[in-house]
């Protein structure tokens, strides 16, 4: 560590160096501004969690139908299209909920 140039210590300088808060800032206000923030993060989670939960769901009943459909005569071909389309709707809908892909909103190319 390199000694402090003016002779003092950090004590005597009147910096803070325990890492507390800075001198002016409201203690309540501070604590109001964090409990928010950790709430509306545990908030974020619980509804990212859920959404990807619900978009499996959709991409496996869409699995279940081409499965349903694919050995079935007659309508078949279209089982397995709805099928596959509910596989793609469930894995884009995971997709942009982990944010891996742009959701659709922002593909209008700006």
């Amino acid at each position: 560590m390199v000694p402090d140039r003016s002779g003092g210590s950090a004590a005597d300088s009147g910096s803070v160096t325990d890492g507390g808060a800075a001198a002016g800032i409201d203690e309540a206000a501070l604590y109001t501004v964090v409990r928010k923030a950790v709430e509306d993060a545990i908030l974020g989670v619980i509804g990212t969690v859920l959404l990807v939960g619900v978009a499996f769901v959709i991409a496996y009943v869409g699995l279940l139908g081409v499965l349903a459909s694919a050995g079935s005569t007659g309508a078949g071909l279209a089982g397995v299209a709805v099928g596959v389309a509910l596989i793609a709707i469930g894995l884009y809908l995971a997709a942009a909920t982990l944010e891996l892909i742009p959701p659709i909103r922002e593909w209008g190319g700006e």
